[in-house]
């Protein structure tokens, strides 16, 4: 039981940190001045660039008015996709996840889904795709955290993994430490 009220923790204290992560965005339309977390900014014309946290970038996608730029959507549907074909190439290598991976893709799919009525139909063809891709790629991940767990390669490894992945490891690394010593007493 602990472990499954404190897995939802853990995703809930990820996400507030993904929330208030900042990321560059392009003005895809004018925009009045704004007060994003007590600050003040622009007035912003079509093709300005300014950063702010993953919650005020919700708000304004909502209304069309920024799309991340490239170098940050780490969350979209190609990146996603040759995530999943290098993970699949390489399956003894553990590949470099952006931190705030799976939440920033939960997040996108949530956002997609609340939008049905008002997007077109290559949005559904996308939420679709994300849906089936999520799956396939944890569990091809979670073969390699175990690896990584049980061999004791952390320290080296954890920079690669999603912040989801590096939590899972350090309890599996816990649960397997106080397994062994059990057995071997």
């Amino acid at each position: 039981m602990k472990i499954c009220s404190e897995a939802k923790d853990e995703m809930n204290r990820f996400e507030m940190m993904f929330l208030n992560e900042t990321r560059e965005c392009i003005f895809q339309k004018s925009m009045p001045e704004v007060t994003v977390a007590g600050n003040k900014m622009g007035p912003f014309k079509k093709g300005d660039r300014a950063s702010f946290p993953n919650w005020a970038i919700e708000r304004f996608m909502r209304y069309d008015f920024i799309d991340i730029v490239p170098e940050d959507a780490y969350d979209s549907l190609r990146r996603l996709q040759n995530l999943y074909r290098e993970e699949e190439k390489q399956p003894h290598k553990l590949q470099t996840f952006q931190p705030y991976l799976y939440t920033a893709l939960n997040r996108k799919v949530l956002r997609l889904q609340s939008d049905r009525t008002s997007i077109d139909p290559r949005k559904y063809d996308e939420i679709e795709k994300l849906q089936r891709m999520v799956p396939f790629l944890v569990e091809t991940r979670l073969s390699k955290i175990l690896r990584v767990a049980k061999s004791g390669a952390y320290q080296e490894k954890r920079k690669q993994m999603a912040y989801e992945e590096r939590w899972l490891c350090e309890e599996l690394i816990d649960l397997l430490s106080g397994w062994r010593q059990n057995i071997l007493e």
